[in-house]
């Protein structure tokens, strides 16, 4: 019951009231079924409940009485996080590789976080590019490294220099045939508007090493075991060369030093003729 129908029932019950002792004045007699007392009763309990709503309301607007049908309640405010007691902001956990995914062949997105624990080297693959007879030392160290938890990952791009042409079925059978031995991945954009989000976390997220986006064929990045890229390697360092197995030697013992933001861009510069 609202205050309106309160004080509506009040005003009946006093009306009722007056007029039976009209009656009494005048030497009638009330009925049976009504008495003075439970007449005084029903006065009672219509004032106590008008009283009741008028002190909810006045509480919940803060101590002013509503002056009508649009009078406002403010809502009691009873709960306040930990944070916003100490005047502290939630700090979002910063974003890793594992937060991302690649395409797969089959149309479906393989998660990053599916090679949690590992160590990962992602490599952009082209068939037609020069940097292409890196391949089979690709294959080498993924057979040479797996054992020791590192997963090699290609992912083919026409990007640069229209290096990797066909559908990818073709694409797939070429690698297949090649005795690739590693994981390959849909066709993918590395550069533009449409650069794959992994991407642009490996190039511009805030702990991405040195050298900005991809420049072409064959860049290689290191993502440890935690998700965390720590390293980029540039197209002209190949698999087997002594400075990507020291650099993957020294990301497994846990002592590779990152190179500060700044450093020098891959040697292979975007335009190039890197046809066979």
């Amino acid at each position: 019951m609202d205050r309106v129908q309160v004080v509506g029932a009040v005003s009946a019950v006093v009306s009722d009231l007056i007029k039976r002792f009209r009656e009494v004045r005048k030497g009638s007699f009330l009925p049976t079924t009504i008495s003075f007392q439970r007449v005084l009763g029903l006065l009672a309990l219509a004032m106590l409940g008008a009283a009741g709503v008028s002190h909810a309301q006045t509480k919940a607007t803060g101590g002013a009485s509503p002056t009508g049908p649009t009078a406002k309640i403010v809502p009691d405010k009873k709960q306040e996080s930990a944070s916003e007691k100490s005047g502290e902001k939630a700090v979002k956990p910063e974003k890793n590789a594992y937060d991302y995914s690649l395409p797969g062949v089959d149309g479906k997105d393989v998660p990053m976080a599916s090679f949690k624990g590992k160590y990962v080297v992602l490599v952009n693959l082209a068939r037609k590019s020069m940097y292409n007879d890196q391949l089979p030392a690709l294959i080498k160290m993924n057979d040479m490294y797996k054992a020791k938890g590192v997963v090699v990952i290609g992912v083919p791009s026409n990007d640069f220099g229209a290096s990797e042409p066909g559908t990818n079925a073709e694409i797939q059978k070429a690698y297949a045939d090649a005795k690739v031995n590693f994981a390959i991945m849909s066709v993918s954009k590395l550069s533009g508007d449409d650069t794959l989000p992994l991407y642009l976390y490996l190039t511009k997220g805030k702990d991405a090493p040195a050298g900005g986006p991809v420049p072409w064929n064959y860049t290689k990045f290191v993502i440890d075991k935690n998700g965390k890229v720590v390293t980029r390697l540039n197209s002209d360092v190949a698999p087997d060369s002594p400075e990507m197995l020291s650099t993957l030697d020294q990301v497994l013992d846990g002592t590779f030093k990152p190179k500060k933001a700044g450093g020098k861009p891959d040697a292979a510069a975007a335009g190039q003729d890197d046809d066979d």
